[in-house]
């Protein structure tokens, strides 16, 4: 089932990367490239979970403690998408990193903070500076920052 699941991500993020308008400069390519690795990593993986899902285990896949876990982090995952635009990429993804290393177990507010900034910052410039992506700026370009 969760092959299967995974497949259909996949061919979502696909079919959503296809659909992307092209660059307005330099490679065409550039916005397309992205989506359509994950896509089709995500289509291998669940193509591989599907037919080979691993040896059985009598543990349940969800159990009631872990499952409310997963459905909050699954709440989290579309707020967070829906904040991208209007908060943009980095403020979004810096409070969505900090509350899920929390779900995850994290306990320091520190090493929660210092996770969430580092990583959100160090994607941002990946996809801004080295695959010159851009990204969404949001709250950030209202507040004037470029």
């Amino acid at each position: 089932i969760w092959g299967i699941l995974l497949c259909a991500v996949g061919i979502y993020y696909l079919i959503e990367g296809i659909n992307l308008p092209p660059a307005a400069i330099g490679d065409p390519l550039g916005p397309l490239v992205f989506p359509s690795i994950l896509g089709s990593a995500l289509i291998a993986c669940g193509v591989y979970l599907a037919v080979r899902p691993g040896p059985r285990t009598g543990q349940a896949a969800f159990s009631r403690g872990t499952f409310p876990q997963v459905l909050i982090l699954f709440v989290l995952l579309l707020l967070y998408s829906a904040a991208i635009p209007w908060l943009g990429y980095l403020l979004a993804t810096v409070v969505f990193v900090f509350i899920t290393a929390f779900l995850m177990g994290e306990r320091s507010w520190a090493k929660g903070a210092v996770i969430s900034v580092v990583f959100s910052v160090g994607i941002f410039f990946l996809f801004i500076r080295v695959l010159t992506i851009p990204l969404p700026l949001g709250l950030l370009e209202t507040l004037g920052l470029k």
